[in-house]
């Protein structure tokens, strides 16, 4: 498969301190790609490195087919929720919407059409017009993937979606990332959750101390690490605390 995003020799140090540590990656378009490790590991830093978000100190990144220094063509096959969310609290779900498909450019027609199917595709139609400041945490989750989807991007990037979320919020987002890759978007998951990881993503990536410790699908991590009928998170204790 072609691959959508690529990264060589990728390092970031804050202080003096290496954050993330000369790691190569590459995802196929349309893998839901599963990226892990303990607090600390480097995982924001890499998201924040392959968004734009801050530039690397090594390396080279390629995102969509652009390098990383086009950051305006990467914005628009991207979409980002990051693990602080931020909302305008006041403004209704639909309004929210609409002043970000306007950052897009988006023609009006386009636009309440594009705010209207995402609206339904996360469950929020009937709260449309609800201020978000009155939206739970779960409403909020879905309303946050909404705008990281609004400009239709070919690429998803995902730092703990469904964190603090009840049994059934997760189950929901779940649902809608399983729809979305479905449909061709390509997911790049960061999530402690690793039974989430485990059955939705068809790649896993470890990084421990800012370097990769394993990548593959969950049966190529088991032989690997002589653990045939561990589960993720076995194997991620193993890999983690052994190193």
């Amino acid at each position: 498969m072609t691959e959508i995003i690529t990264a060589k020799n990728l390092t970031k140090a804050f202080g003096g301190r290496v954050a993330v540590d000369h790691i190569d990656l590459d995802v196929a378009a349309g893998e839901f790609y599963g990226f892990l490790g303990p607090n600390g590991a480097g995982k924001t830093t890499t998201i924040r490195m392959l968004t734009g978000i801050i530039e690397p100190d090594e390396g080279e990144v390629t995102v969509g087919g652009y390098a990383s220094g086009n950051k305006a063509s990467i914005a628009r096959v991207i979409g980002v929720v990051p693990e602080g969310r931020g909302f305008y609290e006041w403004m209704t779900a639909a309004e929210y919407l609409e002043f970000f498909a306007d950052l897009y450019g988006m023609k009006s027609d386009e636009k309440n059409e594009r705010i209207d199917s995402l609206l339904e595709k996360v469950g929020l139609t009937e709260r449309r017009n609800s201020r978000v400041g009155t939206y739970s945490r779960g409403m909020k989750q879905r309303l946050a993937l909404a705008r990281a989807l609004v400009h239709n991007p070919k690429i998803l990037f995902l730092d703990e979606p469904t964190l603090g979320l009840d049994p059934q919020g997760q189950e929901d987002i779940q649902r809608l990332l399983k729809n979305l890759n479905k449909e061709g978007v390509t997911i790049f998951l960061s999530s402690h959750l690793l039974n989430e990881v485990s059955n939705l993503c068809s790649r896993i990536v470890i990084l421990h101390n800012g370097r990769i410790v394993a990548n593959g699908k969950l049966t190529e991590l088991q032989k690997e690490t002589s653990l045939p009928n561990g589960s993720l998170t076995e194997i991620f204790l193993h890999l983690t605390h052994t190193l």
